[in-house]
């Protein structure tokens, strides 16, 4: 999807107007201030791809003077918050932006946002996953991986690795990182038809086998992700999980999910802090994976999800539907703690509202929602006329701030991290 498609004007006018109803903004503004950490920091992008840098608590906004991102782009954010990787599938080019925020154990430093110089090339990038500072791309091209840590991303000797020749055939594929440098990455028989992978298996960071089961087996496989100990991947019949402890095991579908179209979790989130993950599917709503219990249970009921996350430190899981309700749970136990209907700017251009295949709604779904971001304590919303960033308190929803923008955005990204203060 582009996202820096021209607006279709008129659509988007009668949208805003009906958008616009302010919610009222609750004082909190010191208590924003002071809780909100001050190397949080949001990165904007208009409609040309031009980046911006806002800092929200010392209420500054700056225009960057760096290349913007590619039309056709996607933008993914590092699981340190440092960077953004732009892959643009099509041209066969990954490339990583660098935020500047930088953080230490105890500390942080900020540098000027630049690209990184070095690229990596393949056929066609699509799949990304990252974890523990590891960035993981599969290319559908030709079934490689391309891996970069983050560590070394601003060397100047840095050079994304391929790993390649593993014999898993060219596929719409997935793969993602489990620590001590594995890799889970789907593979296809080529006896079947279709796009989809039917299986994983582990490999090393040479693209030598590492262990593989024949009973972790299933149709089809979309999605995937990891926290380091468990890699989850979506498949028809169930979640296919791999483990660091070289571990290949099939969690059956349940709670109403099936092999049928828009039935089964194609989309996955994860995060390193978090134990448990959660699912997508298209019909039936969202999911929470426990990897240990081998148990999936519902936690959201309904085919309207348009997008779903974790915030920054995964302590809570924020669901978004087509009604623009904000729906806030527990993420360790999934139990729902707030809903609130907000005024947020539409994540897809209206004019290609089309109906789309079942593996284009969860590669959607896998992407990060261009409106919504989230800090550890709080959720920026970009608003419905695209021209101010509202701020809501992740413990209540309450709005604590509005930041008016000069020009209208298309996507906002939480970058940085958090420090109590």
């Amino acid at each position: 999807m582009n996202r820096f498609t021209k607006f279709y004007g008129l659509v988007l006018l009668a949208a805003f107007a009906c958008q616009e109803n302010e919610d009222p903004i609750i004082d909190q503004q010191e208590t924003f201030d002071a809780t909100e950490s001050e190397w949080v920091r949001l990165v904007t992008i208009n409609e040309s791809g031009n980046i911006g840098l806002m800092n929200p608590v010392a209420g500054s906004a700056r225009a960057l003077s760096v290349a913007p991102f590619a039309a056709g782009s996607r933008p993914y954010l590092s699981s340190s918050g440092r960077y953004i990787t732009s892959v643009m599938r099509n041209e066969g080019e990954v490339r990583f932006f660098d935020s500047g925020i930088e953080f230490h154990i105890d500390h942080g430093h900020e540098y000027e946002p630049k690209w990184v110089a070095t690229a990596a090339m393949a056929p066609l990038p699509t799949h990304f996953s990252t974890s523990h500072e590891n960035i993981v791309i599969f290319n559908d091209g030709d079934g490689s991986i391309t891996w970069a840590h983050e560590q070394e991303i601003g060397l100047p000797s840095f050079e994304p690795k391929i790993i390649k020749d593993m014999g898993n055939g060219v596929h719409h594929g997935a793969a993602t990182w489990l620590a001590g440098d594995y890799f889970a990455v789907t593979f296809k028989n080529p006896a079947i038809p279709g796009p989809l992978p039917e299986t994983i298996k582990l490999i090393d960071e040479q693209g030598a086998l590492v262990a593989e089961s024949e009973t972790a087996v299933v149709s089809g496989i979309h999605g995937d992700a990891s926290n380091g100990k468990y890699a989850l991947f979506g498949g028809m019949e169930g979640v296919l999980v791999a483990s660091k402890e070289k571990e290949l095991f099939l969690i059956p579908n349940s709670d109403g999910l099936n092999s049928e179209s828009g039935n089964w979790l194609g989309s996955l989130k994860a995060h390193d802090q978090s134990e448990v993950f959660y699912g997508n599917s298209g019909n039936r709503g969202v999911f929470k994976i426990d990897p240990v219990a081998k148990s999936i249970t519902n936690v959201y009921s309904g085919d309207d999800v348009v997008s779903y996350f974790f915030n920054e430190d995964g302590s809570k899981f924020i669901i978004q539907n087509e009604a623009n309700q904000i729906i806030v749970l527990d993420a360790i136990s999934g139990n729902e703690l707030l809903a609130k209907s907000m005024s947020i700017a539409t994540n897809l251009n209206p004019a290609a509202r089309v109906v789309r295949d079942e593996y284009e709604k969860y590669r959607i779904l896998d992407e990060p929602s261009p409106v919504l971001t989230a800090s550890q304590n709080y959720l920026y919303a970009l608003g419905g006329s695209r021209t101010n960033i509202k701020v809501y308190d992740l413990e209540d929803l309450n709005l604590v701030h509005t930041m008016p923008l000069d020009t209208p955005l298309v996507t906002i990204m939480r970058v940085g991290f958090h420090e109590d203060r």
